[in-house]
């Protein structure tokens, strides 16, 4: 029986309170939570076609949106029920191999109606160094393995082979081994929370509520970016230090405001490193994005924002890493620069800022209970001289 109220209300409602429990309930049991960044540990909800329509938190909206697209185009004829779909590569959408996400599909009256998404690092998945944090790594296989999309369950059966790719490849097989098992729970509980609203409302139903969120964001990013002036400015990054290299790298970015939309075009930053201050175009994506979520932090974090925030990222810079390049530090000091590099053509259109400090926060270097060895240079962020 359908929903007397606004489906698109009730399911937005849904969503928040099914991320609102998701998320926390991961952070609580995860066995390795010393060990890792707790800031990239997330949830999502998306559509059947793999548009994220809600996360926690939205700074990684950038890079789930990027795995949930590759997954949906990789599986688009292959998904059953009881389904779900682990990578950890960065260049199937991610970040860096640590980052680990689940995808499981969900289903109502046998419809696929959208999906459950689980993203948290793991304390190690092999490479040179504990964690995958190698500034000497020349190619991503220094850094750890790298795992495109795979089925982890098929029809609600554990693929065996696929959980033990990863505990025989990590240090520490026994955290890794039960942190994929509490992605695994947390993934049935968002979807059972949903599962059961969307057999309640019908999959149709539920779809369009899901399409009318978004849309809704598109209209409210839209009004938001019309407090902008027309106009093209520029911003430039500080210095990204690179152990392999000698001269620092930088990010510049040209903003364009133009018919309440903003572009976003990263030509002129430095070429690719050799070192692991590569970065995906997900991870750029997703570093971009977080002035505005500052700007205007009433705005849901999901698919619609990126209607109106057009990015581009040319893949001959170190922002568009490709294969087999190395990616390991991407979240932080080259994201830092991103949001620097931003902010400061934002800052030229006479908008109130957040502090510096509160921007990049999401972004800011972990607090590593490891030592991470650099080449010691003046301005290296690893100081220490390698063995």
């Amino acid at each position: 029986m359908a929903s007397s109220l606004d489906p698109a209300k009730e399911v937005s409602a849904a969503i928040g309170a099914t991320l609102g429990r998701a998320r926390p309930a991961l952070l609580r049991r995860l066995a390795s939570l010393a060990l890792i960044d707790r800031r990239h540990v997330s949830v999502a909800l998306a559509t059947a076609d793999g548009r994220v329509v809600g996360i926690d938190p939205a700074a990684r909206l950038g890079i789930v949106r990027a795995v949930a697209r590759t997954v949906c185009d990789a599986f688009s004829d292959n998904i059953a029920e009881g389904d779900a779909i682990l990578t950890n590569d960065p260049f199937s959408g991610g970040t860096h191999i640590q980052d680990l996400t689940l995808l499981r599909p969900l289903f109502v009256a046998g419809q696929l109606v959208g999906w459950a998404i689980v993203q948290a690092p793991l304390p190690d998945l092999g490479g040179m160094a504990l964690g995958g944090y190698y500034p000497f790594a020349l190619e991503i296989w220094a850094e750890g393995i790298r795992v495109t999309p795979v089925k982890l369950y098929r029809k609600g059966a554990l693929q065996r082979d696929a959980l033990t790719m990863l505990t025989l490849n990590s240090r520490l097989p026994h955290l890794v081994g039960k942190d994929v098992q509490h992605m695994v729970d947390i993934l049935e509980l968002a979807n059972t929370a949903l599962a059961v609203l969307a057999a309640r409302q019908t999959p149709a139903v539920y779809t369009q509520a899901l399409d009318r969120i978004i849309t809704a964001t598109a209209a409210r990013t839209q009004a938001a970016l019309s407090e902008l002036p027309p106009g093209e400015w520029r911003g430039e990054s500080g210095p990204i230090h690179c152990c392999l290299e000698e001269a620092d790298l930088r990010v510049t970015v040209r903003l364009t405001v133009s018919d309440q939309s903003v572009a976003l075009d990263f030509s002129g930053s430095s070429p690719a490193a050799k070192g692991f201050v590569n970065t995906t175009a997900a991870t750029t994506q997703a570093a971009a994005a977080l002035p505005f979520f500052a700007l205007w932090p009433s705005l849901p974090a999901n698919e619609g924002i990126f209607q109106r925030l057009h990015i581009s990222i040319p893949d001959d810079t170190f922002l568009h890493a490709k294969l087999p390049m190395s990616v390991g530090w991407s979240p932080y000091q080259p994201s830092q620069a991103v949001v620097q590099a931003v902010t400061a053509a934002l800052g030229q259109t006479h908008q109130a800022l957040p502090p510096a400090e509160q921007l990049a926060a999401p972004v800011a270097s972990p607090p590593l209970p490891f030592a991470v060895t650099g080449c010691g240079r003046p301005g290296c962020p690893f100081p220490t001289q390698p063995d």
